[in-house]
């Protein structure tokens, strides 16, 4: 009985953890699987707003190439009016959206990507500019926490190469080459973003 009964145990313990790995495995399969689809919601975010930017003399498209903590924090900014674009339709006028990576609070060491979102030139409504920095006062509204880092290379058909930044408002980049790290560890979600106005002249 006592053979018996070790025996039982064992093939118990052994059902046990192979139970218990099982759904470890599902539970962070599951969380990974969240974790992507919240990072490309952010990319279908912004393509789609790269879909509805109008001809190059009614907006502008710009990038800054920044790093936090040694870790790519790069920025995009274009102009769009109260909507989607902006999140928001109490609004009035165009504004300038800038898709960032930026600490949590002004003491946290944790980062999130969110939008940050001014009046642009001439445009004197305002949401509540809850934040300040060296641009300026502006609203803040976090998108996915946490993220990491944030890297944007900007396809520049001139010269056939890829850029950390675009200055030019003469001209917009057919594409946009994204990098999405939810944590510094983590290997990136990668993607590329059309500009159809790039196509446009003038």
């Amino acid at each position: 009985m006592i053979i018996a009964l070790m025996i039982t145990s064992m093939i118990v313990l052994s059902l046990f953890r192979f139970v218990s790995a099982h759904l470890t495995a599902i539970r962070v399969s599951t969380e990974i699987g969240e974790e992507r689809d919240t990072l490309n919601a952010a990319v279908h975010y912004l393509q789609a707003q790269m879909d509805a930017l109008p001809p190059i003399e009614d907006s502008t498209l710009s990038g800054q190439a920044f790093k936090f903590h040694g870790l790519e924090s790069d920025e995009i900014s274009w102009i769009c009016p109260a909507g989607p674009g902006l999140l928001t339709t109490a609004a009035s006028g165009d504004f300038k959206v800038t898709l960032a990576v930026q600490p949590v609070d002004e003491r946290s060491t944790e980062t999130e990507l969110g939008l940050r979102r001014q009046p642009a030139p001439g445009n004197k409504a305002s949401l509540n500019l809850n934040r300040g920095g060296a641009g300026g006062r502006y609203d803040w509204l976090p998108l996915i926490q946490p993220v990491a880092a944030l890297e944007i290379r900007y396809f520049d058909p001139q010269d056939n190469s890829w850029k950390d930044a675009w200055k030019d408002a003469s001209r917009r980049p057919p594409l946009l080459r994204l990098k999405l790290w939810k944590h510094a560890g983590d290997a990136p979600l990668e993607a590329m973003v059309r500009v159809p106005s790039a196509q446009l002249v003038r």
